[in-house]
């Protein structure tokens, strides 16, 4: 599959965690299938992660 996302790797390190601020990350495939998602952005600790859906990542904080 193509990527979808060449213009995030502009925005990648402005981007942050909506809950913890930490800088955010692509994650790797492995976190990808253990997550059960095609493509995601991690936090530097790999605590949370944010599914990419159509190309557009989405950032909601946790409730």
């Amino acid at each position: 599959m193509p990527d979808e996302t060449p213009w995030l790797e502009d925005f990648l390190p402005l981007m942050r965690c909506p809950d913890t601020h930490q800088p955010l990350r692509r994650a790797t495939e492995e976190e990808c299938a253990l997550n059960k998602v095609e493509a995601a952005l991690v936090t530097e600790d790999g605590s949370r992660v944010f599914v990419i859906d159509e190309g557009i990542p989405i950032l909601l904080p946790r409730q």
